[in-house]
């Protein structure tokens, strides 16, 4: 019988996992600069970056992040969830959005936000059947600014059918 799953703060050393899961989601980022950005995230005190691991191979991972508008109080947005396709339905991405909400609570916020591509279908039963509620439906605007080509807005929009 093997370990459960374990959950803990991301490292440095997870990059390429990291990258490899974002694959999943339809996301093609360079594991490179998943490893800069991911430094970048670590360092913040208004972000947490968490990943599951079974026998120490990174399985799943959720980023969030807390968010501040003037009309609502702060909140926590969940940046990113992902379970590797060999682990879901097995409780992971249930534990990692409660490891969210810990986090939230623990920040003193009182509501959890993420958003998902209308075409991920499955990962919305999975939201609603874990306590979400769809809020609104909106699209989502960008424009590329400074040196950045139009191609920079590609990496925000997932292969996904």
């Amino acid at each position: 019988m093997s370990a459960p799953v374990t959950i803990r703060a991301a490292r440095p050393s997870d990059a390429d996992a990291i990258a490899s899961l974002s694959e999943q989601l339809g996301y093609h980022p360079e594991p490179a600069a998943v490893a800069v950005r991911l430094s970048r995230v670590l360092a913040r005190n208004d972000q947490q970056f968490l990943v599951a691991e079974d026998n120490g191979r990174p399985v799943g991972w959720i980023h969030m992040l807390i968010g501040e508008y003037v009309e609502a109080e702060a909140f926590v947005v969940i940046g990113g969830l992902v379970v590797d396709r060999e682990y879901r339905n097995q409780g992971i991405g249930r534990r990692l959005l409660a490891c969210s909400e810990e986090w939230a609570v623990q920040h003193g916020c009182s509501v959890v936000r993420l958003s998902s591509s209308t075409t991920r279908t499955a990962a919305h039963e999975f939201y609603r059947r874990v306590g979400y509620s769809i809020l609104k439906s909106q699209y989502s605007f960008a424009k590329s600014v400074g040196t950045a080509d139009a191609g920079a807005l590609r990496a925000f929009v997932p292969d996904v059918t």
